[in-house]
C-alpha cells in the first residue's frame, strides 16, 4: 500500500523548493555572477569527442566576512569598507572556457591562476603561442585540455595589474585607519638596466604599482650598488624625480608618470637601483587570494549565486564539478603556494576549495601577495636583493627547523590544523634552481640535509629545463642560445596523473628530483667542476641564495614593515643538480635530448658584458650549447664534448635512438601516447638544423624548430 506525504515531509519539500529558487545564505562568498559575453570559440570547431566550446566571460562579485575564522590570516582586512551586513566587497574578471555541451565534458574544473593577469595554461598544456584570450583556434593551441573536456576557469586576483588586452583584472578595497583617514608607509622598487637609459621603470612587470605620495618629498630615497656587491649608495636627491623623461623638438620633457623614475645621470647598465619612498591608501591585498579561494568556491559547489543567478557550469543540464585542480606557473604557483602556507584553499564554510594543485616553477618561493602595501607583480633578478621573507621562508612540506631564524614550520602546517592537505604536484626545472632556490623545497635550510616530501606531495623535476618554453632567434642580453628544449609533454602526462590521483585516487608516480645523499644534489663549486672545461662555456659562479630578513617585530603578526629595507641576514643554502662530462644534468626526468643529446642544455644562461653584469643569470632562460658537428670543429675549439659525427652515424641512427628513449618515457607514463610522434618528427628536424648550424654563426636560429 502506498503511503501519502505526512504533513512533516510536506513541509521539508516546500522548504527544499524554496531554498532551489530563494538566494543562499550570505556566508556564500560570491554574490554575484555577472555574464557580459558567452561566445563559441574557434569558430565552432569541434575538439575530440566533447564537441565545441564556448567562452563565458563577465564579473564576479565578492564578498568576505572579517568576522570569519577562515579569513584572519587576510592582513588589514578589518581595516576594509564594509557594507550594510557586515561584509567587505568588491568585484573582479573571470573567463570559463566550457564544453558546450557539458554532459561531453569530463566533469573536471582546473583554475588556472593566471600571471600578472594573463592566461597560462594554453600555453603550458596546448602548446598555444604566447599569451592569449581563449577566443581563436591559435588561442586554443592544439586542443588538449579541450579534447580531454575540462572545464578551465581564470580570474583576476592581481589588484596591480595594468587593464591591458586579454587581462583579467581586479578591484580591490582600499585599507583606511580605523578613523578612517588614509593609511600611509613606505615601498620599495628596483631597477637593474641593461643598457644606458635615462628613464626607467621601478615596478612589477605590466604593473601600475603605488604612485608616490608626495612629488617631490625629500624623504624619498634612490640608492645604488654594483652587481654582486651588498652596500647600496645613495644618490642625492636633486639627481632624480618621478616621472618619465620623454624627448621632442622643444627637448627634454618629463611626463607625469608614478611608475617611472628619471635619473639625470642616467642609469648605468650592471648597477641595482633602489628606490623607496612614501605611498599611501594600500589595497587589502590578501584579498587577491581570497578571490582566488572564492571564485573556485563558487563554481566547485555552488549551484546559483546569492542573487539565484545559475552557476554557468550548471546551465544548459550541466552539474557542479566532480573535482576541482588548481594550477599556476611562477608567480601563478607562488600565489597558490601562499594560498597553502596561509590556509587561504578553505573558503568560509570550512571545504577545501581545489582537491588537487600543480605548482608549476615557483622554486622556494611564496609571493609579495598577502600584507600591506604588497606588490604581486613584482619581479626581481637573481642577484637582486629579495625585499620581502614571504618569498621564501618556509620551504619544505614536512615541518622543519630552520637553524637562521629559530623558526619551525612547513608549507602544510596551516592545512594540516584545517584537516584540509590537497594532492600537491611541485614541477620544477633546472632554471628555478639556479634562480629561484628550488633545492630548499627538499632540504634543510643550510642545504645539507635531504628533507622528503609530505605523503601528500610529488616533486617532479625537468633535468636541463628551463622556466619559460621558447627559443628565439637573437641571443639577445643572454651569451648563449636559449633551450629548445621543450618539456609541454611532460606537463601534460602529470597533469593527467595529478586528475587521476584526485578523481580515482590512483597513486602517482614516484617523485623524482636530485638527492644529496645520492650525489646527484651538489654545491656550485662542485657542479663547475664537473661541468665542460670549455672557453667558450662560462659557468656560472652560483645559484640565488636567498637571505633571511628581519622587517621588524610588526611584520610577521599584522603584515606591517617596520624596517624598509629590511635588514638583511644570513644566507640560505642552496644546491643544483649535478651534470656528467657532457654538462648534462643527472637527476631529475630526462627527455630524450638530454639522453640522447645533441648538444648542452642547461637552467642557466648568463647575460653578456654588455649588460654590465656578465655574472647575472637569465631569470627565466637556460642555454643550449651545441656539440661540435666534427671532431675537427671540435679540435679548432677546443671543445672537450664528443663531437655529433661521433655520436651518431647519422639521422636515422640519431632518430632511431631518439625514438627508443622515447617510447621508454611513455612507458614510464612521463609522456603520453600522443606526443610520441611529434617528439621524434621535431627531433628529426633540430638534428638537420644543428647540422646545418656552422660554430661561427651567432644566430640562434636553428633552435628554433617548429614541426608542420
Amino acid at each position: 500500500m502506498n503511503r501519502g506525504l505526512s504533513s512533516i515531509s510536506i513541509v521539508a519539500v516546500l522548504i527544499f523548493a524554496a531554498l532551489a529558487i530563494e538566494p543562499r545564505s550570505i556566508r556564500a562568498a560570491v554574490d554575484r555572477v555577472e555574464v557580459q559575453t558567452r561566445t563559441i570559440v574557434a569558430d565552432g570547431a569541434s575538439f575530440g569527442l566533447v564537441g565545441p566550446y564556448v567562452r563565458i566571460s563577465g564579473r564576479l562579485h565578492y564578498s568576505v566576512d572579517p568576522e570569519s575564522e577562515f579569513n584572519t590570516a587576510i592582513h588589514d582586512l578589518g581595516l576594509a569598507p564594509q557594507d550594510n551586513r557586515g561584509r567587505v566587497t568588491f568585484t573582479g574578471d573571470f573567463v570559463l572556457l566550457m564544453p558546450l555541451d557539458p554532459e561531453r565534458g569530463n566533469g573536471r574544473l582546473i583554475h588556472d591562476v593566471t600571471n600578472r593577469g594573463n592566461i597560462v595554461a594554453l600555453s603550458r598544456f596546448n602548446d598555444a603561442l604566447g599569451l592569449t584570450g581563449a577566443r581563436t583556434s591559435a588561442d586554443l593551441g592544439n586542443g588538449f585540455l579541450m579534447e580531454q573536456g575540462y572545464a578551465v576557469l581564470w580570474t583576476g586576483w592581481n589588484w596591480d595589474v595594468a587593464p591591458r588586452a586579454n587581462t583579467l583584472t581586479i578591484d580591490l578595497p582600499i585599507a583606511t585607519e580605523e578613523d578612517g583617514s588614509p593609511i600611509t608607509g613606505r615601498v620599495i622598487g628596483e631597477i637593474a638596466p641593461l643598457r644606458p637609459m635615462t628613464s626607467a621603470r621601478h615596478v612589477g612587470l605590466g604593473a601600475i604599482g603605488y604612485p608616490p605620495t608626495n612629488w617631490p618629498s625629500q624623504s624619498d630615497r634612490l640608492s645604488v650598488r654594483d652587481a654582486g656587491d651588498d652596500t647600496y649608495e645613495p644618490l642625492p636627491r636633486e639627481s632624480w624625480r618621478f616621472g618619465r623623461s620623454i624627448a621632442n623638438e622643444d627637448g627634454d620633457q618629463t611626463l607625469r608618470d608614478p611608475a617611472w623614475v628619471t635619473l639625470d645621470a642616467g642609469f648605468e647598465p650592471g648597477r641595482v637601483y633602489r628606490l623607496t619612498y612614501g605611498a599611501r591608501n594600500p589595497p587589502v591585498v590578501g584579498l587577491g587570494l581570497a578571490a582566488l579561494r572564492d571564485a573556485l568556491s563558487f563554481f566547485r559547489y555552488e549551484g546559483r549565486d546569492t542573487a539565484g543567478t545559475l552557476n554557468p557550469l550548471t546551465t544548459q543540464g550541466g552539474a557542479l564539478p566532480i573535482a576541482a585542480l588548481a594550477y599556476g606557473h611562477s608567480e601563478s604557483g607562488r600565489a597558490l603556494n601562499t594560498m597553502i602556507l596561509d590556509g587561504l584553499h578553505v573558503d568560509e564554510q570550512g571545504r577545501m576549495v581545489f582537491d588537487g594543485v600543480m605548482i608549476d616553477g615557483a622554486g622556494g618561493g611564496k609571493g609579495s601577495f598577502n600584507f600591506r602595501f604588497a606588490q604581486t607583480s613584482r619581479h626581481v633578478s637573481p642577484d637582486i636583493e629579495l625585499d620581502f621573507p614571504t618569498d621564501f621562508f618556509p620551504f619544505s612540506t614536512i615541518e622543519q627547523f630552520d637553524t637562521i631564524t629559530g623558526e619551525r614550520s612547513s608549507l602544510l602546517a596551516e592545512a594540516r590544523l584545517l584537516k584540509s592537505v590537497p594532492r600537491i604536484f611541485i614541477v620544477n626545472t633546472s632554471t628555478e634552481y639556479w634562480a629561484r632556490s628550488a633545492s630548499l623545497v627538499h632540504t634543510d635550510t643550510l642545504g645539507n640535509t635531504d628533507v622528503p616530501p609530505d605523503p601528500s606531495v610529488r616533486l617532479y623535476v625537468i633535468a636541463g629545463g628551463q622556466h619559460a618554453i621558447g627559443t628565439s632567434a637573437l641571443r639577445g642580453s643572454l651569451v648563449h642560445c636559449r633551450s629548445p628544449l621543450d618539456h609541454r609533454p611532460v606537463l601534460r602526462a602529470l597533469l593527467s596523473h595529478l586528475d587521476a590521483w584526485v578523481s580515482l585516487d590512483r597513486t602517482p608516480p614516484a617523485s623524482r628530483y636530485p638527492l644529496l645523499s645520492d650525489g646527484t644534489l651538489v654545491p656550485a663549486d662542485a657542479y663547475r667542476t664537473a661541468f665542460p672545461d670549455a672557453a667558450f662555456m662560462r659557468t656560472p659562479e652560483g645559484p640565488l641564495s636567498p637571505p633571511s630578513l628581519d622587517h621588524g617585530t610588526q611584520f610577521p603578526n599584522t603584515g606591517i614593515a617596520d624596517k624598509i629595507p629590511p635588514t638583511r641576514g644570513t644566507l640560505y643554502g642552496t644546491r643544483v643538480i649535478a651534470s656528467n662530462e657532457d654538462g648534462l644534468e643527472i637527476a631529475g626526468i630526462q627527455l630524450p635530448d638530454i639522453s640522447v643529446p645533441l648538444g648542452t642544455h642547461t637552467g642557466w644562461n648568463p647575460q653578456n658584458a654588455e649588460t654590465g653584469a656578465p655574472n647575472r643569470l637569465s631569470r627565466w632562460f637556460g642555454s643550449f650549447i651545441p656539440f661540435a658537428r666534427t671532431v675537427t670543429e671540435r679540435n679548432a675549439t677546443g671543445d672537450p664534448r664528443p663531437a655529433i659525427t661521433e655520436r651518431y652515424i647519422s639521422k636515422d641512427d640519431y632518430v632511431t635512438a631518439y625514438a627508443e628513449v622515447t617510447l621508454d618515457l611513455a612507458n614510464q607514463e612521463m609522456i603520453l601516447g600522443l606526443d610520441i610522434n611529434p617528439m621524434i618528427e621535431r627531433a628529426g628536424l633540430l638534428y638537420e638544423k644543428v647540422l646545418s648550424h656552422p660554430p661561427s654563426e651567432e644566430s640562434c636560429s636553428f633552435t628554433t624548430v617548429q614541426p608542420q
